[in-house]
């Protein structure tokens, strides 16, 4: 139930303002997919982290080929680095951008996340897979949100 007013709450504008910037805040980043911000994310909360892509995979919900891919292309991307592999596991860490605008971008996704209202709008802005169309043209995505 809503109360008369609340569209003019500091939270409501916060989240208005938010929903403008997501879009250009996610092109800056370079996250465009679910499966990219939910790794991504994963990654940050946990810092430093010794693992392997099938050991994070359960955690976040993502088959082990989805998430070994989104990490080789964070990589690429320069959001996070990982060790050599040594017995089948790399240390990961988040990289912290030389370009102020990236990383300011990173850190309101990274809080915005942090509230269901913004995790929603996240959503909103981030491509779901097609299962169809990854099976037909070999291609990948992210998970469906749901």
């Amino acid at each position: 139930m809503t109360n008369p007013g609340d569209g003019d709450s500091p939270t409501a504008n916060f989240i208005n303002e938010c929903e403008l910037s997501v879009p250009s805040c996610l092109g800056s980043v370079g996250i465009s997919c679910l499966s990219e911000w939910d790794v991504l994310a994963f990654m940050y909360r946990h810092g430093t982290s010794l693992a392997n892509a099938d050991q994070i995979a359960p955690l976040i919900g993502y088959e082990g080929a989805i998430v070994a891919r989104t990490l080789d292309w964070l990589e690429r991307e320069k959001l996070i680095e990982r060790s050599r592999a040594s017995r089948g596991v790399h240390f990961y860490q988040i990289v912290v951008s030389t370009d102020a605008g990236r990383q300011r971008c990173l850190q309101q996704l990274i809080g915005l996340s942090e509230t269901r209202t913004g995790r929603l709008l996240l959503v909103k802005h981030l491509k779901p897979v097609r299962r169809r169309s990854l099976e037909k043209e070999g291609n990948w995505l992210c998970l469906k949100a749901i």
